[in-house]
């Protein structure tokens, strides 16, 4: 009797366990039906399909071209990408391309209807050619454009010297625009690019060339073939011509700016423009014994291997 008690009070224990389970899953199911998901998969197939997020597409079966020089390459600023490259990392000397980051410390260190008077520190400073007069006034607008245009050697120092006259280290400014602009690999000496030991790399140029853009005033000078540039008095005239042989013969050139020295060799800077694509090529060309042509070279076949449509 004892034993079949013992039976029947197991069995009623182990009905009220299962009840309990039972009622505590019932109310599980119940709050989770009505707590908001994790996860709708409904909402997955609403994410746009993957598709290329930018152009321009490789879009051809063209051998990259052989260029000349040490470096190059010619970067996309719209997708920020390399669109070619050659030893883009690689140190070397820029000659006048220095010019373009001189320009930028002047642009942003003085106004450009500011007078210099040319000092004797600034009269043929590369020992061959002589562009400007002891003496003569001239604004800061019209130095830069002896500086960008013909690439006067004596017009970046001139600006230099106006600057260290006020107070403001020329070459520490140049130096400290670059870091800021993380052109890590990059060094400068002098505002004209005359010392072979300073350096930077087509990559640093990029960064460079980026930001000065920005500089409407840069690029407009730099697209000018010729003009005439005239002391504050107007009795000093400068016959300036455009040191750039590729104005007239690549279309659509945002601007550019050449640069040699013995050690060096050639060197080129060109931005061109893609119409009616908000977008732009910029080309880097170091140490080339033919860098007009190794420019055109590239512009020719990014524009051939690529599209933008």
């Amino acid at each position: 009797m004892q034993s079949k008690l013992y039976i029947l009070a197991v069995m009623l224990a182990g009905l009220v366990i299962v009840n309990v389970l039972f009622v505590m899953d019932s109310s599980r199911k119940n709050n989770l039906a009505n707590a908001e998901p994790a996860f709708n998969s409904s909402q997955a197939y609403l994410l746009p399909v993957s598709e290329p997020s930018y152009f321009p597409i490789y879009d051809s079966k063209t051998s990259k071209p052989l260029v000349d020089a040490k470096a190059g390459l010619v970067y996309d600023t719209r997708s920020g990408r390399f669109l070619f490259a050659k030893n883009p990392r690689i140190r070397l000397p820029i000659a006048s391309l220095t010019k373009i980051l001189s320009a930028v410390v002047v642009l942003e260190n003085f106004d450009i209807k500011d007078v210099v008077v040319v000092p004797k520190e600034a009269l043929r400073v590369d020992n061959e050619k002589q562009s400007l007069y002891l003496g003569e006034e001239i604004t800061i607008q019209n130095l830069l454009r002896l500086m960008l245009i013909e690439s006067s050697n004596d017009a970046a120092y001139a600006l230099a010297w106006h600057a260290n006259s006020n107070g403001i280290n020329f070459i520490d400014k140049m130096n400290e625009k670059a870091q800021s602009l993380l052109m890590n690999d990059s060094s400068f000496l002098d505002p004209a690019g005359l010392n072979d030991d300073a350096f930077s790399t087509a990559e640093d140029l990029v960064k460079l060339v980026r930001y000065a853009i920005k500089y409407d005033l840069i690029w407009d000078i730099l697209t000018e073939k010729s003009i005439v540039v005239k002391s504050v008095d107007g009795k000093i005239e400068h016959k300036v011509e455009n040191t750039d042989q590729l104005l007239g013969v690549i279309p659509d050139i945002f601007g550019g700016k050449t640069g040699y020295t013995d050690g060096a060799l050639g060197c080129m800077i060109l931005v061109v423009d893609i119409p009616d694509k908000n977008d732009k090529l910029i080309s880097i060309i170091l140490g080339s014994r033919s860098r007009f042509e190794d420019t055109k070279k590239l512009i020719d076949w990014v524009k051939e291997a690529y599209r933008w449509d």
